[in-house]
């Protein structure tokens, strides 16, 4: 693997790919496409979300910078309510800042550009340039950071070097394991074909604000959002997992916030903070759901808003 960028801060991963191999990506995604049976929700991502093809710009998009920031695999969560104390996990944001502004400096001192690229298959696109392998449950693990990541791009006139690239590939580690296939609540994980089954997914069934179905147990919900059942017990997470900050907390003024459809923008300065540094302003309709239900499940009544 060869890295087309300096080091950035925070222990931050890049990599330069050519702009072109979009078109082999558009190529190679409605192949597996045709191959698989995919569902309305799949079918929307492959043929609408995804952008294969560089902006117009003044600049002139010739490569993708792709970063790769690690981050906290969870961040342990108490909240109050109605005079009861609740436990939870929750994810945790990388912040990008400082690696985006050394970035930012050394393009412009080389005479380049950067600018922030949205809805590229940016999974598709770090495994194949070599910078990530594809877990057995779909999730990406970078070296030395585990599943601990977010990836982000942005669009770039700086040429791109001689890289590898590759087909998609499955990590090694996960020849034979089956450990993921096993902890998942919901058996999202199919042993019949790569690609899960999100329709049964508590991640994906935690961001958004419509009912769950009825077959869902209460006993799964531990998460303000998405789910981190596979990845917890994984071993590429085991010596690559930065240490879990300090425990959060929710007081009742807070949680009661957090259960009303105001908008984050209204929170308090210090809630603010915490739901930036916990993701929750991307899944942010289905927050209150969530934590009802993680009441739910530990108190075993329905709790009121």
């Amino acid at each position: 693997m060869s890295w087309n960028a300096a080091p950035l801060p925070g222990g931050t991963k890049s990599v330069l790919v050519p702009a072109s191999r979009l078109a082999d990506l558009k190529t190679e995604i409605a192949a597996f496409a045709e191959r698989e049976a995919l569902n309305s929700f799949q079918r929307w991502i492959v043929d609408e979300l995804y952008e294969f093809a560089a902006p117009e710009s003044e600049f002139g998009a010739a490569s993708i910078l792709l970063l790769a920031a690690p981050h906290p695999l969870y961040a342990r969560i108490r909240f109050r309510h109605g005079g009861r104390t609740y436990a939870c996990l929750g994810l945790t944001m990388p912040d990008f800042t400082e690696a985006e502004r050394q970035a930012e400096e050394e393009y412009r001192r080389l005479g380049y550009h950067l600018r922030e690229a949205a809805e590229l298959p940016l999974k598709r696109l770090a495994v194949q340039s070599g910078l990530a392998d594809y877990g057995r449950n779909n999730i990406c693990y970078v070296e030395g950071m585990g599943s601990s990541f977010c990836l982000k791009a942005y669009w770039t006139n700086r040429p791109p070097e001689d890289m590898a690239w590759g087909p998609v590939r499955l990590a090694p580690a996960c020849e034979g394991c089956g450990i993921c296939t096993r902890a998942c609540p919901t058996k999202a994980i199919r042993e019949d074909r790569f690609l899960i089954d999100n329709q049964r997914c508590l991640s994906a069934l935690n961001e958004v604000a419509t009912p769950f179905p009825e077959w869902l147990p209460l006993s799964v919900h531990h998460t303000l959002y998405d789910c981190l059942r596979c990845q917890m017990p994984c071993p590429m997470n085991r010596e690559h997992a930065m240490p879990a900050p300090a425990l959060i907390e929710f007081d009742a003024a807070e949680t009661d916030l957090l259960l009303t459809d105001a908008p984050p923008e209204a929170y308090p300065a210090p809630l603010q903070a915490k739901v930036a540094y916990l993701g929750l302003r991307r899944w942010a309709e289905g927050i209150a759901r969530n934590m009802r239900a993680i009441m739910q499940a530990q108190d075993g009544e329905t709790p009121t808003a």
